[in-house]
């Protein structure tokens, strides 16, 4: 007798197999992409972007352009990365218009250190985990304020990182950067999101 699971199984189309049936015109395979990484590339232009509306209309233009230059893809290139480095790009270019650009006075939520390197303790961190409060802390808000004022390369680090779980040698070849320099840039992300819930 079968299975029923086995029966409603469908073999996985890989990405790279989809991408060439869009290159040779196939919507169905472009539909079928999209629908896998649509969820993924909302994330990178909702944390790229300032405000709902534009990332919706970051995420139209990124799969827009991936379906004009589907044959212009390289090669070698995977198709989710590739897909991942136009979304970034159009992202940032939505997003810069009316991002703020000043990031000095994050500086205050980096980590502070004493003369011998010992890190300073901060006073303010969450009260749940110190059973100090039954209250919950809304910390959405501050949390995308400080990453709206991110630096685009901290800002696009943590975003492919830390939310999209990419390695750094992934996001570096979507950034265009060295591995050492997406992992340096994702860490004063992370910092900086720290310093915001140490102080809440």
């Amino acid at each position: 007798m079968m299975n029923t699971a086995a029966k409603f199984e469908e073999p996985i189309v890989a990405d790279d197999v989809l991408a060439e049936g869009a290159t040779s015109g196939s919507t169905t395979a472009f539909a079928e992409l999209v629908a896998r990484h649509g969820e993924a590339v909302y994330t990178i232009a909702r944390n790229m972007c300032m405000t709902p509306d534009d990332a919706e209309r970051a995420v139209q233009e990124a799969f827009l352009t991936a379906w004009r230059e589907l044959r212009s893809r390289p090669p070698n290139a995977s198709f989710t990365t590739w897909l991942y480095r136009i979304a970034t790009r159009t992202a940032l270019a939505h997003g810069a218009s009316e991002r703020r650009r000043s990031t000095s006075s994050l500086e205050t939520f980096l980590p502070t250190f004493d003369r011998a390197g010992a890190l300073i303790a901060s006073n303010g961190r969450w009260p749940e985990l110190e059973g100090r409060s039954a209250e919950r802390v809304e910390i959405a808000a501050p949390l995308r304020e400080v990453l709206e004022r991110m630096d685009h390369r901290a800002r696009a680090a943590f975003v492919l990182c830390d939310l999209l779980g990419l390695s750094a040698d992934e996001a570096a070849v979507i950034l265009d950067l060295p591995p050492r320099a997406v992992r340096r840039d994702a860490h004063r992300a992370r910092l900086l999101l720290r310093g915001v819930i140490d102080r809440l």
